[in-house]
């Protein structure tokens, strides 16, 4: 009973949902002139009467129920797996898998799938728990949009039942070129500028970021291409610095790569071991020379310029390098005389240069002292000794020198008249401790020579012939040159008298002419006449004429023509008066008394 009650109790609700469900559609309908349900069946029935005034109403025919239709069965939303996005910014950088479950049973979900290329695939499922999967190569690079609804089973899109989504597509990384101004083989002084260039594709999330390394240290970064970045890192031992650069897309793909810089920031160290600059020694020389290079040197060169005590300059090469902890090293022994100029260059890879210059002498020998010795032995006027210390004492090095005049300091360049014998004493010791002197002695004589005529004496008359001699009081003077009466005479520088005989008669002016060492100069004189024998009245006017030669010399000058004429008159005259004179007397009978 109770189970009959129950089968009858559930055929009433059925039956009144199936009367609601009518009637609200009835009445939903009820305003249209005609139409059809969602199962087409008619929703009102029209009266066959006129609508004419006074018309009898009839009345409408009862609605024969019409049999309920199932329920339909809910329809309910389908299921997508998409995996979450595995980069940034909302991007893929890796192809995803979806798929998309039909779990309703009623209704139909329908796909799109468009990829960045513009190629499509749709599809719909209708059955219950069926599946359609969209696989990871479908997906291309860039903006890929998948669309997903349902539709009932009219064909209507239930609208709270739709999916639309981008996929964003990136999975590959970008690509990145490195450029330095002259190449990743070339040594760069201090900081290199570096430029990054780079591109992610049309299709790709474009770079974001280009980050710069050294190591662990961070050069720098930047979010814009092309980037330069300043590298100052420093080689070392010729190893080059590596330099890395990163560049992350939006979707967070990274592409790295890497470059050797060599940069050398340091010049090389040139130095010169074993001797001081300006240095003066007597000892031989071990010179070391030395380049420090922290990396690569290029070229290096050492040599020695000397120039010996002659003058004469030439070059001595190194050409022996052997390597060391810190470079190069090379030595050297230099022992001749001679001034030294060492020079010392190189240049590293990178173009640094360095040098290094020294000057040293090598001296062995003692000063040389010129001119001293001209001095000895020397007859002087006087003495003064001015000359420039650069004239008289030679040595590659300074030096000190003193002078000694007869055992007493003499002050440069005082004159020193004080006739006799002197002694010049010069002692000179230079920087490399090399002493040199020089000695010499000399006479001082300003006084002239003195010319001697022996056996003559000057104006006077000598009958038929006369012998004289010509000498000089100082037997170390010597006689240069004897004219008489203008003609020169042979002489002898080595012979110190001379001896003459004249007998013509006439007048003699002998004219001596002579010299000392010390170039002191004297000229003598003499006039003298031999004349034939005297007779007496000659000897009694002789000294008449005498005087009037003498008076006649006096005016020389003056008259020159006049006085021989004068004499000759006076003479004339005199004779007569004495001849009168003589007359007078021996006709007197003087002479006979």
């Amino acid at each position: 009973m109770d189970r009959k009650l129950k089968s009858i109790l559930a055929l009433v609700i059925v039956l009144g949902m199936i009367y609601w469900q009518q009637s609200s559609i009835l009445h939903a309908e009820v305003p249209k002139a005609a139409g059809t349900s969602k199962s087409g069946l008619s929703k009102t029935r029209t009266s066959k009467a006129s609508n004419t005034p006074g018309a009898l109403e009839q009345p409408e025919d009862p609605q024969v129920p019409e049999e309920p239709e199932p329920p339909e069965e809910p329809i309910e939303c389908f299921q997508v797996s998409i995996p979450p996005e595995d980069g940034e910014n909302g991007y893929y950088i890796t192809k995803p898998e979806v798929e998309i479950t039909h779990v309703s049973e009623a209704g139909v979900t329908k796909y799109k799938f468009a990829d960045s290329e513009g190629q499509t695939r749709e599809g719909e499922l209708a059955q219950k728990d069926g599946a359609a999967r969209i696989e990871g190569e479908q997906f291309k690079e860039g903006i890929n949009r998948l669309s997903i609804w349902m539709e009932d089973g009219e064909g209507k899109q239930v609208e709270e039942y739709s999916l639309d989504k981008d996929f964003l597509i990136d999975t590959q990384a970008p690509a990145i070129w490195i450029g330095a101004p002259r190449g990743f083989e070339a040594w760069y002084q201090e900081a290199v500028s570096i430029t990054v260039t780079g591109e992610d594709g049309e299709l790709g999330s474009q770079i974001e970021e280009v980050v710069c390394a050294s190591g662990n240290s961070r050069v720098g970064r930047s979010k814009e291409l092309p980037a330069a970045f300043q590298v100052a890192c420093a080689s070392a031992k010729g190893n080059a610095v590596k330099i890395t650069v990163t560049a992350r897309d939006r979707a967070g793909n990274t592409a790295s790569r890497s470059c050797g810089l060599f940069i050398d920031r340091l010049p090389p160290k040139a130095r010169i071991e074993g001797i001081e600059d300006y240095m003066i020694t007597s000892q031989p020389v071990v010179v070391r020379y030395l380049v420090e290079e922290e990396n690569v040197i290029e070229d290096m060169r050492a040599w020695v310029r000397r120039e010996d005590p002659q003058g004469n300059a030439g070059e001595i090469p190194v050409s022996e390098w052997s390597d060391t902890e810190s470079g190069k090293c090379a030595r050297q022994v230099l022992a001749d005389d001679g001034i030294y100029q060492l020079s010392l260059s190189c240049t590293d890879k990178a173009g640094y240069e360095a040098g290094k210059e020294a000057r040293f002498i090598i001296d062995t020998k003692s000063p040389l002292i010129s001119y001293v010795d001209r001095l000895d032995n020397q007859y002087l006027k006087r003495f003064c000794w001015n000359y420039p210390a650069s004239e008289w004492i030679r040595d590659f090095t300074s030096y000190t020198y003193t002078i000694l005049l007869d055992g007493r300091i003499y002050p440069m360049g005082q004159e020193v008249l004080e006739e006799g014998r002197h002694t010049l004493e010069v002692k000179a010791i230079d920087a490399a401790g090399n002493t040199g002197t020089a000695k010499a002695r000399f006479v001082i004589d300003h006084t002239p020579p003195q010319v001697v005529f022996q056996d003559v004496e000057d104006g006077k008359d000598y009958e038929e012939e006369k012998t004289f001699q010509v000498t000089l009081e100082d037997q170390e003077d010597q006689i240069d040159e004897i004219k008489i009466n203008g003609e020169v005479q042979k002489t002898n520088k080595r012979s110190r008298i001379y001896q003459f005989t004249v007998q013509d008669l006439k007048n003699y002016e002998i004219e001596v002419k002579a010299s000392d060492y010390a170039g002191n100069q004297a000229v003598g004189h003499i006039q003298f006449q031999v004349l034939p024998k005297e007779t007496v009245f000659q000897r009694l006017v002789k000294p008449i004429e005498k005087k009037l030669r003498a008076d006649d010399k006096e005016r020389k000058d003056e008259a020159p023509k006049k006085w021989p004429i004068i004499c000759m008159i006076f003479i004339l005259f005199l004779a007569i008066t004495v001849l009168i004179y003589y007359k007078k007397r021996k006709k007197n009978g003087f002479f006979l008394r």
